[in-house]
């Protein structure tokens, strides 16, 4: 392309961008100076020479419209049509032509003479071989090859498209809701004809022939024939523009999805061009719920996360609606993204007030829970949503727990056992979330004595936790409800097995499942209606007969120690490392029994340290298991677990070195097959260590308490004290019979988490070779 056709060609880019808008056809140069569309430079100028000495001495000039203009708009129009004939041409498109055609068409005097008939009225005249003068007042049509040889029914056509496209925008900026009534039945009717007629102009053949015909008349070597596929490619977007910057504009979500779906109707527009548009001019919008979600995450990382989730309802909803209205997130990506960004934000807020105020969190943090949910489209975002959901609901159910089993004890005049098992509750919070809860109740607790006592109102101060996107109840809330089940198994019920609501789920019923020693338990087998019967800790079940459908199955009851490894005793174990024999001995169990479905996952309670009781039988210290689909769906009857012999030789993938201890394989278990364990430190295959095995894992000793109050001391002083810490955790210490390997933690665990930082301690035979039997 040479520099002369880039030219024509940006000119003429630059009419159209200039004439796009709601005001296209108020703006249009013809409009406002009253001339016609093919009116000569002479008769244009010799207007120009009348009307604009008049204004500018301000008397009232008729312009033949009343159309508000000022002295300036009048100026600029006559220097579109006398100072470049590319915008002039542009113009020309976007009014009327009137009844020419069919060779009775109109001339400029300037131009060469030929052949033709042509007929009119105004100032000066035509000049070219054949009949026709122009005289009068007015407007000038002139003779030769400047007749327009266009059919009538193509300057009818247009005329009428210009009509009804100006009529609906005059309607529209008039306006301001046409939502409803007689208004929007007009705009409607106008919007159809404007569409219907412009698509019908643009497609004939002899619309670009008159274009072209006019590029001729106008003899400008400005022009040419680049033009005219400049115009046939940019018209419909031009045509489209008005409706897609009223759309962003109008004041209310009917009017902006009224006028943001005729603009993806417009015809001879893809949609995707219109919805790039639409995300265009909706560019405002985006960037002030931009400016929102920044200024709600700083108040969120100032601890203020009240203040954050009002950033959200009073400025982000709002604003999120109007481009819900206009780009609606089922088609545009980046109204998604900012729907799940809030999300996310909501998600935060909620999670920082529950780890800053516990309970006391539940009424806001449900309703933005709920309000992320809703606006969420992230897969990802949903699942982690409802997972902390679910974890707020046990938490509550957890702390309701708590207080009806310390109604109880009160009521019955055990205020001592009912501060007993407050405490315990406050030792496993380990000053979490929750701890001002128990601490009202005990204080409520020793005031009352043996009255009843009421739930106290919600506290006011709060704390300023690190926001995060999943909160971590899930372990506690077990913990909690296990030994709470432990404390009261004796309290208020006979711990015997027997009784006629005891049996297996054959008959359905009760079912034990949590008594004091695991021989009081009925069989297992036992399946359970429903996901919500499973009170976890709880000493009975409801159950129903296996052939019925059901949520889960009583797996096992399985004993957390035995005397194979040195490592494990009578002795409780602490939290971390009973939750994870629980989570190995449930998992060992669900592939020793049942053919390994993909889906089946098992459920366990964590036994407290009360259960840990030196005097009695090592086997009492035990988890209850329970099997279903992790997706909670109906099992069957032909999904009931096997009862033939458990297999052997089975291990359980399980990571030996996550962010907490308690999701680690545990002490006193074995590592199947040699590894690198510096390395290989998830999916480990884990067996008990009474069967063959490379190695055992002794210990995780802990390094820093505190990861956000301590500095990086570097790699050699980690290594240094993660090594000793394992030689010391080994039996026999550095000088024992095995090989001792140390996982040990890397610069990126501090800053990033506020977990306590450990090392993993495992111990092999030095030649490497598979044994049988714990580490002694």
């Amino acid at each position: 392309m040479v520099d002369s056709e880039r030219a024509v060609i940006d000119e003429t880019t630059a009419g159209l961008l200039e004439a796009a808008g709601p005001q296209m056809y108020r703006r249009n140069a013809f409009r406002i100076t009253g001339l016609p569309t093919d009116a000569d430079r002479r008769t244009v100028r010799q207007r120009q020479q009348r009307i604009t000495p008049a204004l500018e001495l301000g008397a009232d000039v008729d312009l033949g419209h009343s159309l508000p203009v000022r002295l300036d708009d009048v100026r600029g129009a006559f220097d579109r049509v006398l100072g470049d004939p590319r915008r002039r041409l542009v113009d020309e498109l976007f009014w009327l032509w009137g009844g020419a055609g069919d060779g009775a068409g109109a001339g400029d005097a300037d131009s060469a003479p030929g052949t033709g008939t042509g007929t009119g009225t105004g100032t000066g005249t035509g000049t070219g071989t054949g009949t026709g003068t122009g005289t009068g007042t007015g407007t000038g049509r002139s003779t030769g090859t400047t007749i327009c040889a266009c059919p009538k029914s193509l300057h009818a056509d247009h005329d009428a498209a210009v009509r009804a496209h100006s009529a609906a925008l005059d309607l529209e900026v008039e306006n301001d809701d046409l939502s409803a009534g007689q208004r929007l039945f007009e705009a409607t009717r106008l919007w159809s004809d404007a569409s219907r007629l412009w698509g019908q102009v643009l497609r004939r053949a002899v619309f670009w022939d008159h274009v072209r015909h006019r590029i001729a008349v106008l003899d400008d070597r400005q022009l040419d024939e680049s033009v005219i596929d400049t115009l046939r490619d940019a018209m419909p977007g031009t045509l489209v523009k008005p409706l897609i910057e009223l759309a962003a504009a109008a004041s209310t979500p009917a009017d902006r999805v009224r006028l943001a779906g005729l603009a993806r109707d417009w015809p001879l527009v893809t949609p995707g061009t219109v919805d790039d548009q639409l995300e265009e001019a909706a560019a405002p919008h985006y960037e002030s719920l931009r400016a929102t979600a920044k200024r709600a995450s700083s108040q969120l990382e100032g601890g203020n996360w009240d203040g954050a989730a009002a950033e959200a309802y009073d400025h982000a909803l709002p604003a999120l609606a109007v481009l819900e209205s206009v780009v609606p997130y089922a088609r545009h990506r980046r109204t998604a993204t900012a729907r799940n960004d809030i999300a996310v934000l909501l998600n935060n807020c909620a999670t920082a007030a529950i780890g800053g105020l516990g309970p006391a969190a539940n009424l806001n943090a449900s309703k933005w829970f709920r309000t992320a949910g809703e606006l969420a489209t992230d897969p990802v975002t949903r699942q982690t949503l409802a997972t902390n959901r679910d974890e707020l609901r046990d938490m509550m159910d957890t702390f309701t727990q708590i207080r009806k089993q310390v109604d109880q004890l009160v009521a019955a005049g055990r205020v001592s056992m009912a501060l007993a098992l407050l405490l315990r509750v406050k030792r496993q919070l380990a000053g979490g979330p929750g701890v001002d809860e128990i601490e009202r109740m005990m204080a409520e607790v020793r005031a009352r004595k043996t009255e009843a006592y009421t739930r106290p109102p919600r506290p006011a101060g709060r704390s300023a936790p690190r926001p995060r996107l999943a909160l971590a109840w899930a372990v506690l809330i077990t913990i909690v409800m296990g030994f709470l089940a432990a404390m009261f198994a004796g309290v208020f019920e006979d711990d015997g097995g027997g009784g006629a609501g005891s049996g297996s789920g054959a008959r359905g019923g009760t079912a034990v499942v949590s008594a004091a020693a695991i021989t009081d338990n009925s069989p297992v087998g036992a399946c359970i209606e429903q996901q919500s019967d499973w009170d976890v800790g709880a000493r009975e079940v409801d159950v129903i007969p296996c052939d019925q459908p059901h949520w889960g199955e009583v797996l096992a009851y399985v004993p957390l120690v035995d005397t194979t490894s040195a490592l494990m005793t009578a002795e409780y174990p602490g939290v971390d490392r009973t939750v994870a024999l629980s989570r190995f001995r449930c998992e060992l169990a669900l592939r020793q029994l049942v053919p390994l479905k993909t889906g089946l996952v098992t459920k366990y309670v964590i036994p407290g340290g009360e259960n840990w009781d030196q005097s009695e039988p090592v086997l009492d210290e035990y988890t209850t298991c329970v099997v279903h689909w992790a997706d909670n769906a109906e099992m069957r009857e032909g999904d009931v677990v096997r009862r033939d012999v458990p297999e052997s030789g089975v291990s359980v993938p399980m990571n030996t070195f996550s962010d907490n201890i308690w999701d680690n394989a545990p002490t006193g278990t074995c590592v199947k097959t040699a590894l690198d364990l510096n390395t290989t430190t998830t999916e480990v295959p884990i067996v008990p260590c009474e069967e063959s095995h490379w190695a055992e894992i002794v210990g995780y000793p802990v390094l820093y308490e505190d990861p956000g109050a301590t500095e990086w001391p570097g790699d050699k002083a980690v290594f240094a004290k993660a090594v000793a810490a394992c030689e010391k955790a080994a039996p026999g210490g550095s000088g024992g019979s095995g090989v001792v390997h140390t996982t040990w933690p890397d610069q990126s665990w501090w800053g990033a988490r506020d977990t306590p930082i450990y090392a993993m301690c495992a111990v092999s035979q030095k030649d490497g070779r598979p044994t049988i039997g714990g580490l002694r």
